[in-house]
């Protein structure tokens, strides 16, 4: 294999760039099996830009040494075989060792520890009211499985045997608890994650609320690794999906009529179920019947349901009473807006996945000028050491206040103003603002609508309440509006290149 895998990467060399390939292919191991090409990266950050921009390329150079197009699987590396490197890539002074370890997020000092809030939840959750808990995207494989009984004991499961139709479990965990910085903003959250592995909550559900970017995937992911990582994988079956994916397996089950395959994947093939973006659901009756009835039958077995959403149960719209009322049944978690503390010390820790120390006051700049989400903060730092390695340059603050640019509002920008935008976005959709502020669901006012969000949230310093009532829109829907935007850029779909052009001829209207 490793002949095999050095002409693969000779290949990748001259295709992806010198550059590139330094920093992102030749960290990686491959391991060849009958089903495909495994590839084992350092870190969970590596995996994931790997596998979101790179697969392809690897496929199709595979493809020419192979003679036949592989699977393209992509893990993090254990951490018994993480390779001990000689020496780190150098941005000089900059530069940090390799750390031995990856030490645990500590908790601000102020904050309880961990296993206190944890009790202090419990008895919350054992004595009230739901509600009165809340804080002021994959290939799957099927498996048969075995020897349960420790494992589930281990984790509070029922103690059954599996039933005769094929389960599906989720294996690639990109994040676990130690890459989590806690802070105030998401202390009760990352408790409530931690509970739920080892039994100590008072219920096996739980709901994780937070706008988009705040780490509502990464605890999901923390906590299918804990459980997953700590037992006989083969043993306790975690299930992964978005409530999407849900709706879409749903709809093809139908088509094909294989619809009892289909609610017995959910209910009586998985010991744990992870599922995000639950507002999906929001006006899809049939899909919102069967996630009843799976949270129903779940919970009669003793299962762990884990749901994360950028809404509060209470604030989804044109979802059955009934399942709004399921999903209040567990506990309630919010997570909030890092403070300045929390994102200086996420981007410490991002930029240490990169082997990098960040001078204190490029640390300080940062955190004080990306105050979005963590997303922004990840991308900013992936941008920043990355032009320094290609460049060969330390960092500074003026190489951090080049990247900035691309990550934060001038004070020019912010002069385009509601009004512009308004304007602009009737411009550019043919549309009036009668009709952009109406009731209409046609496609083309809606996609125009959620635009003029997503500029306004961008360029403005208003609020989503502000946003929604110049609209005449609540809240919520500003920002599911924000959401879907975001989401067609980030895949980069047809739509999503037409909305990124869109967006960018603001500047110059």
């Amino acid at each position: 294999m490793s002949e095999a895998w050095a002409q693969i990467t000779d290949i990748l060399a001259k295709t992806t760039g010198p550059g590139t390939f330094k920093v992102w292919i030749k960290p990686l191991d491959a391991e060849m099996s009958e089903r495909g090409l495994t590839l084992l990266a350092p870190n969970s950050f590596v995996a994931s830009w790997v596998s979101d921009r790179l697969s392809s390329d690897i496929a199709d150079a595979a493809t020419q040494v192979l003679g036949r197009r592989p699977l393209i699987e992509i893990k993090v590396r254990p951490r018994e075989r993480q390779k001990v490197r000689p020496q780190q890539m150098s941005l000089g002074a900059m530069t940090a060792p390799a750390p031995a370890r990856r030490e645990p997020a500590q908790p601000v000092q102020a904050a309880e520890p961990v296993a206190a809030v944890v009790s202090a939840m419990a008895a919350a959750a054992a004595n009230c009211a739901p509600h009165a808990a809340r804080p002021a995207q994959q290939p799957v494989a099927p498996a048969v499985h075995t020897g349960r009984a420790a494992a589930a004991e281990q984790f509070g499961l029922p103690n059954l045997m599996p039933t005769a139709p094929k389960t599906f479990t989720y294996t690639n965990w990109r994040f676990r608890f130690d890459d989590f910085v806690v802070g105030p903003c998401n202390q009760l959250a990352f408790a409530a994650a931690n509970g739920i592995c080892r039994d100590q909550l008072a219920t096996h559900q739980l709901f994780l609320n937070s706008s988009p970017g705040l780490g509502k995937t990464h605890l999901l992911h923390a906590i299918g690794s804990q459980i997953a990582g700590h037992s006989n994988r083969s043993s306790v079956r975690v299930g992964y999906a978005t409530a999407e994916e849900f709706n879409r397996q749903l709809i093809h089950a139908i088509k094909a009529k294989e619809v009892e395959r289909f609610k017995a994947q959910y209910r009586d093939s998985l010991d744990v179920l992870l599922l995000e973006d639950v507002h999906f659901l929001q006006g899809k009756q049939v899909a919102q019947d069967e996630m009843l009835a799976t949270l129903n039958a779940l919970e009669n077995r003793g299962c762990k349901v884990v749901m994360s959403s950028s809404f509060l149960p209470r604030e989804l719209k044109d979802v059955d009473s009934q399942l709004a009322s399921r999903l209040c049944a567990g506990f309630l978690a919010t997570i909030d807006a890092p403070d300045f503390d929390t994102r200086r010390r996420i981007l410490d820790s991002k930029a240490r996945m990169h082997q990098v120390v960040l001078p204190g006051d490029v640390s300080e700049y940062l955190a004080d000028n990306l105050r979005d989400d963590v997303r922004q903060i990840e991308s900013c730092i992936q941008n920043l050491v990355l032009k320094a390695r290609l460049l060969g340059e330390h960092i500074t603050m003026d190489l951090a206040a080049e990247i900035l640019q691309n990550y934060t509002i001038s004070s020019e920008a912010r002069a385009i103003g509601l009004q512009k935008i308004v304007k602009y976005i009737c411009s550019s959709f043919e549309l009036t603002y009668a009709q952009l502020s109406s009731k209409s669901r046609k496609h083309n006012i809606v996609l125009a609508r959620n635009t003029a969000f997503f500029l306004a949230r961008k360029y403005t310093d208003l609020g989503l309440k502000q946003i929604g009532d110049q609209f005449n829109r609540r809240h919520s829907t500003v920002l599911k509006g924000i959401t879907n935007v975001e989401r067609e850029i980030s895949l980069q779909t047809p739509l999503g290149r037409q909305l990124d052009n869109v967006i960018e001829r603001i500047k110059s209207f």
